[in-house]
């Protein structure tokens, strides 16, 4: 029952990740919307909507030492710092082309790791990185790859620091953690991360951003909408990866890039065509092979 349970949590993950993804290329492809402002309002509801989780179960046992951890500090503002890198890249590139992207610092981590002496790999292994940009690039175009080649290059980068982060700050062991422990780390990430990106907004914009809900660039449907799916993915993801057999979950987990080009094409009417499944499915089974062959995991 428990296994099933957590196959089940494994879709809902997979399709409200998707689901989200989508949300944010719709929010974020308007040339006015503030990448600040948004991250700052999509923080709010996902860390409201947790909370009486937090407060009516055990998870609550747990809060107050996640939240003055340094170590989920420093993760939920390098998350924060992801999150805007997707959104500039969202501007210029499609659902599609960035699941591709993505998985680059899926390879990106584990090379790094190894230049610097802390892991071994083959050096047949340094070509798989230009396999997947060069999947990238068929997958976006020349065109589209010159003009957010800069935002591409920030994606990779955050991601490759998140996972460095995580691999050095040894966040393995809060996923041997129970269920609520988990729940209470996630619920400590959003608290975080809305703290960090209000700072920001402080910082770059007016006072009022922070308690002036921003209609002109955020709708309330997509900014309702959002909120539930973060929630709902953090809740699942975590039951997910709480699954004893994670070579069923996690391949679940990972069809988030398919799910995401389709509801792209259905919902925002971005291109699909057939060769785009191929890519994605290349650059996800490349990647696939790698977590699988160096037994590396990224929170």
């Amino acid at each position: 029952m428990i296994e099933s349970m957590s196959v089940l949590a494994s879709v809902v993950s997979s399709f409200s990740r998707a689901g989200l993804n989508v949300v944010d290329r719709q929010q974020f492809q308007k040339g006015r919307a503030c990448p600040l402002i948004i991250g700052y309002w999509n923080n709010f509801l996902p860390a409201l909507l947790v909370l009486p989780i937090i407060i009516f179960s055990p998870a609550s046992s747990y809060c107050m030492d996640d939240l003055l951890s340094l170590n989920i500090v420093f993760l939920s503002i390098l998350i924060q710092f992801v999150a805007y890198a997707f959104s500039f890249a969202f501007r210029k590139l499609r659902v599609t082309d960035i699941a591709v992207l993505s998985k680059a610092a899926d390879i990106t981590v584990p090379l790094v790791l190894s230049i610097s002496g802390f892991y071994s790999v083959s050096y047949s292994f340094f070509l798989l990185l230009p396999i997947i940009l060069i999947i990238f690039i068929s997958s976006a175009g020349i065109i589209n790859v010159k003009k957010a080649y800069q935002s591409s290059i920030v994606l990779v980068f955050v991601l490759t620091a998140q996972g460095l982060y995580a691999y050095f700050a040894d966040f393995n062991v809060p996923f041997n953690a129970d269920f609520w422990r988990l729940i209470s780390v996630a619920f400590s990430v959003l608290v975080w991360r809305f703290v960090f990106s209000g700072f920001l907004l402080l910082h770059a914009q007016r006072i009022s951003h922070i308690y002036i809900f921003p209609w002109q660039s955020l709708s309330s449907k997509s900014f309702y909408f959002r909120g539930f799916l973060t929630a709902l993915t953090q809740v699942s993801f975590v039951f997910a990866i709480t699954a004893n057999n994670l070579m069923i979950v996690w391949p679940i987990l990972n069809a988030t890039g398919f799910l995401g080009a389709v509801f792209a094409y259905l919902f925002l009417g971005e291109k699909l065509k057939r060769i785009d499944f191929f890519y994605i499915f290349s650059a996800f089974l490349i990647t696939g092979l790698v977590v699988i062959s160096l037994n590396y995991e990224k929170l």
